[in-house]
């Protein structure tokens, strides 16, 4: 067998994370119990990455055999600094009149004036770092913004477009202070533009994907035979640019394909459609449920016999459901992102028929996102406050799985539904909608859990209560949830990862 290096390209990697990255992370981890090196490549600019990866390892969220390298990272040539940080910490400022930002919650901000003109505002992480510094003009136009790290030294300028407080120009610093990059962007769009790079040998390149392209190609020039996988459909196209003479390409789809309703009746979304449009130049196009695979073929076909189906693993979870375990019959959990298509509104809409049947019931929703004050009021019209609960991001799934009666999904679409298999595992039935993907493949109606049609609050709410009200039913779904780990094994999901990688 030549030797294969698993090479997985993302944009970043985070410790605060949905499924696509876990479901990295688990390929990741994986592949490194039978491979010799596996790498992942990022190229989003992160101001602490060595701090987020360090801390990725050291939660054990990714073997340390597995390395991570990022574009930024690279191209910045200086590792050490040879001056102090010059980063004001203070609050206070010798020369300026302060305000503190009341309507920060999270983070400590304020605003600096100097002669009557409001001339800087600076915003602190928790623990009292800058995060950043923006400026102001006389006419309280932003002119730019001076992100920092945790060391207190500038890392990078956001120049602002001030009709529309967008950034046009990026310039990046190394170490020593150094500017080692510039990259223009529309501010209309943000849309990134040329991008000058300034090392030893200063390069000039028309876009960011060329720039994207010049790098992977130089950390792959002397692997021997590097398979590079694609989880996200912006990276396709970098995948089949990219020039060796023994590259193999792998593209996994973690989502469903289709536009609004999401289903067969809708078009393509564009963004899949240069995977879908060069099926034949991917060596293999894993997907999560045979549904999807089927659904793929039928509208363009499988001429090299190039699509499989590799399902997400369940977790393993110490826990014996056969015993007494201590849980709130009344509560209901989800885990999800703060974002339109989790529908967590059709979630806590439905739940307000829980609350008129049973008045102690709670629902408790756990994650992060844009929608997350969208959804606080709409807890705060149904008059569910006592009830809803939305909270911050968990590490700790099981948990707070086990503590709950059941859980709750109503996505209006999925790739697969990777909460769906969490919940199981830790013996905790589920109340889904039957979406494209996931659902009706993982979750068996009337014997884990409930599989209701999307869109029917009503059906949801009532089964979640036939579950809170039924203890007997509840223990009975419990039990039968278990069978999740050998119907979703680790050891089917390593194995056909391991002779997929193996064989292309």
């Amino acid at each position: 067998m030549q030797k294969i290096t698993p090479i997985i390209l993302s944009n970043s990697i985070d410790i605060v994370r949905g499924g696509l990255t876990k479901a990295m992370f688990t390929r990741a981890n994986t592949l490194a119990r039978k491979f010799n090196k596996v790498v992942i490549l990022t190229f989003s600019f992160q101001q602490n990455h060595k701090e987020i990866i360090e801390e990725i390892y050291n939660k054990g969220l990714l073997n340390r055999n597995i390395e991570v390298h990022n574009m930024f990272v690279d191209l910045n040539s200086h590792k050490e600094r040879h001056k102090k940080s010059e980063v004001n910490k203070s609050a206070n400022e010798k020369g300026f009149i302060v305000f503190k930002d009341e309507k920060q919650k999270t983070n400590s901000s304020y605003r600096y004036y100097k002669n009557g003109f409001y001339v800087k505002y600076k915003r602190f992480d928790q623990q009292g770092n800058v995060l950043f510094i923006d400026y102001m003009n006389e006419g309280r136009h932003r002119t730019r913004r001076e992100e920092y790290n945790k060391q207190g030294y500038l890392v990078r300028t956001r120049h602002m477009d001030i009709t529309i407080n967008k950034p046009s120009i990026d310039r990046y610093f190394d170490n020593k202070g150094k500017c080692y990059a510039t990259i223009w962007i529309d501010p209309k769009t943000g849309k990134t533009g040329r991008v000058n790079v300034f090392d030893k040998t200063p390069k000039e390149f028309k876009s960011m994907e060329s720039l994207k392209k010049s790098w992977v190609e130089k950390k792959i020039k002397k692997i021997k035979t590097p398979v590079i996988m694609t989880d996200k459909r912006d990276m396709d196209k970098l995948a089949l640019k990219l020039g060796h003479n023994n590259l193999k390409r792998v593209a996994v789809v973690h989502n469903n394909h289709f536009k609004k309703p999401f289903d067969n009746t809708a078009e393509i979304k564009k963004n899949y459609m240069t995977l879908f449009d060069n099926l034949n130049h991917f060596d293999k196009v894993v997907f999560l449920t045979e549904e999807q695979k089927e659904d793929v073929e039928h509208l363009f076909g499988n001429d090299n016999n190039n699509l499989t189906v590799i399902p997400h693993p369940a977790k393993h979870v110490t826990h014996d459901v056969r015993k007494e375990v201590e849980y709130n019959p009344y509560k209901a959990v989800t885990l999800a992102r703060y974002v339109e298509q989790k529908r967590l509104d059709e979630a806590i809409e439905a739940f307000k028929f829980v609350v008129e049947k049973i008045p102690s019931a709670e629902y408790y929703i756990y994650g992060f996102g844009k929608k997350k004050d969208n959804l606080q009021q709409l807890i705060k019209r149904l008059r569910l406050q006592d009830n809803v609960k939305l909270k911050e991001f968990a590490l700790d799934a099981s948990a707070i799985y086990k503590s709950a009666a059941c859980s709750i999904l109503t996505s209006d679409y999925e790739g697969f539904g990777m909460v769906l298999t969490e919940s199981l595992s830790a013996g905790t039935p589920v109340v889904t909608y039957n979406s494209k993907y996931g659902p009706s493949d993982i979750v068996r109606d009337e014997v884990d859990g409930f599989v209701v049609p999307k869109g029917n609050k009503e059906e949801l709410a009532n089964k979640i209560v036939k579950i809170m009200e039924n203890k007997d039913l509840r223990k009975k779904l419990s039990i039968k949830a278990l069978d999740v780990k050998t119907r979703f094994s680790l050891e089917d999901y390593t194995k056909r990862w391991n002779e997929l990688i193996s064989s292309i």
